[in-house]
């Protein structure tokens, strides 16, 4: 079970949500293949925004995958 959680907030139209659906989805296994600790990801659409729950083992693991995206920082 996840024990950090990195929650990315993304602003996307009403008829691109189900693209972003799938776009989550084609994409969740290689991020728990992947990435160094990563143990859970939950796409969560609301009215106002899309989130991206991605949930790791640490903080460190959380970090480091953050820190590979310069845009980021």
């Amino acid at each position: 079970m996840a024990k950090v959680y990195l929650e990315i907030n993304l602003k996307i139209d009403d008829a691109d949500r189900a693209a972003a659906a799938g776009i989550c989805n084609q994409y969740k296994q290689s991020f728990l293949n992947t990435i160094k600790g990563a143990t859970s990801k939950e796409l969560l659409i609301r009215d106002e925004d899309v989130q991206v729950l991605h949930g790791f083992e640490s903080i460190e693991d959380a970090q480091n995958y953050l820190s590979k995206f310069p845009f980021c920082k």
